[in-house]
């Protein structure tokens, strides 16, 4: 990756210009980025299920949870979804449930929005890129989401309109039952050398959310729904107070 020692970013133009090079240059290795935004720039890069702290009770607690997820979920999601593992797994994901699953974009615009999506206080805020090739998509015609050894990365199909619209990618964890944990992707000896952060100040939320409204990035785009609309109505209004 061409960005080598660059990782802090100091306005809006800047990331746009350092992303269009960056894809450029990847065009020519046969690579392509993924993107994944932080609220704080700390954070490492873990699903939600490996935060909670519940490694010795796994993989027991992740498969009961995804049993109950689908039998309450049956009124709000099709049958032909329910009975594959990995779409099932994928809207479990995007309405909040902690799985295996990290989301990222296909999408810098994207990423950018989530990095400054809340007004919290914090002191910067990242987005991370990720570049793979074919090599690394997992190929869900083979095993389950609780079988693979490998971290890789999931394509969805397209299922929900979040996933549309936020141009939805996922890395799947592998859980390593030997040590009874998850490997952040930072230590992953697949993917560290693939991962590059770029980090911003969190004075910068004002600038960036206003020029990614611009060019239609917001909150109601991103979740076309009356969730979406309602909180982009609200920030939009507020701005005007």
């Amino acid at each position: 990756m061409s960005f080598k020692n660059k990782t802090t970013v100091s306005t809006f133009k800047e990331f746009l210009n350092l992303i269009t090079d960056e894809v450029k240059a990847l065009e020519e290795e046969d690579l392509f980025l993924l993107y994944r935004g932080h609220l704080d720039a700390k954070w490492d890069l873990l699903p939600k299920i490996a935060r909670l702290g519940l490694e010795a009770e796994l993989p027991d607690w992740e498969l009961s949870l995804m049993e109950e997820f689908k039998r309450f979920g049956r009124s709000h999601i099709s049958t032909e979804i329910l009975s594959n593992q990995w779409d099932t797994l994928a809207i479990a994901q995007h309405h909040g449930l902690p799985t295996r699953l990290l989301d990222w974009s296909s999408s810098p615009l994207v990423a950018l929005w989530f990095a400054f999506r809340e007004d919290i206080e914090v002191e910067t805020r990242a987005v991370w890129l990720l570049g793979i090739d074919k090599n690394h998509i997992i190929d869900t015609n083979k095993g389950t989401p609780y079988q693979q050894k490998q971290t890789k990365v999931f394509k969805p199909g397209h299922i929900t309109k979040r996933i549309t619209a936020q141009h939805g990618w996922f890395t799947t964890h592998a859980f390593i039952e030997d040590n009874a944990k998850f490997i952040p992707l930072t230590t992953n000896k697949t993917y560290k050398q693939r991962l590059f952060k770029l980090e911003f100040s969190n004075s910068l939320r004002k600038e960036i959310l206003i020029g990614l409204d611009v060019l239609g990035i917001n909150g109601l785009t991103l979740f076309p729904d009356l969730d979406g609309l309602s909180n982009y109505l609200s920030w939009k209004m507020m701005r005007k107070c």
